[in-house]
């Protein structure tokens, strides 16, 4: 007999009678979260307006429920990533949005600039790949008393991804309407900026069991640990090109 760990159900055989959660849900580890990838892609319609639901009303209670083992309703994070982001990028080409306008003169000439800009424009999904290792190395090395591995880290910032993807594909239709100035982008910047941020402290503040000022300093700490690295990172690429 094996208790649910979706709807709590005591239940004999592979599966729950009540949700049909498999009965051997293990711990989160670095070869689960691609194991479902592909499945996940070709099965949009198995939990993924339920998890864009959830992402929006309780974010970080969602992600501890799949931690935990209740999974069955969500979509899978990795294949959610990858739907979003490819969304994100048709419609951003689509619309023949450019978020890397140059600001000056100088930066309108620096070849290095531009074939950098080219590269991370639009390409929501190499970028936001490319960054989740950094976010939960930097979320794992500040959250290191909560118990949780790096890979239930990736899974917490890939769905917290996801969520900020979701905003960003809302907010093409401003950006879209906005006149590419300098001026605006920058506004437009900086107004991302702070939804990212408020999203994160979201998402952080009702996983992790902190006081509002423990993870507040925690979160703000491990934001900038991964924005100095992704800074770093580009300038490296930056020199190099």
């Amino acid at each position: 007999m094996t208790t649910c760990k979706n709807c709590d159900l005591y239940f004999e055989g592979r599966y729950c009678s009540l949700c049909g959660q498999k009965s051997s849900i293990e711990r989160i580890h670095s070869f689960s979260i691609f194991n479902d990838l592909q499945l996940g892609l070709f099965n949009i319609d198995s939990g993924f307006f339920f998890t864009i639901k959830e992402l929006f009303i309780r974010p970080g209670y969602a992600i501890r429920d799949y931690v935990a083992g209740k999974r069955v309703r969500y979509f899978m994070p990795v294949s959610m990533l990858v739907v979003l982001s490819t969304i994100y990028s048709f419609l951003y080409h689509y619309l023949d949005i450019n978020l890397f306008y140059q600001a000056s003169s100088k930066l309108a000439q620096d070849e290095k600039y531009l074939k950098l800009a080219s590269i991370l424009d639009g390409n929501y999904v190499y970028y936001t790949l490319a960054t989740l290792p950094i976010f939960s190395f930097s979320s794992w090395l500040i959250f290191n008393k909560q118990s949780y591995n790096f890979p239930e880290h990736f899974v917490l910032n890939t769905y917290a991804a996801c969520q900020r993807i979701i905003f960003h594909i809302a907010f093409l239709s401003i950006l879209y309407s906005v006149p590419e100035e300098p001026s605006a982008r920058k506004l437009i910047t900086r107004f991302e900026l702070i939804i990212n941020t408020i999203l994160f402290l979201w998402c952080y503040f009702q996983f992790f069991q902190l006081t509002a000022f423990g993870l507040i300093f925690k979160t703000s700490l491990s934001l900038l640990f991964s924005y100095l690295i992704i800074i770093s990172l580009i300038m490296v690429c930056y020199y190099v090109l």
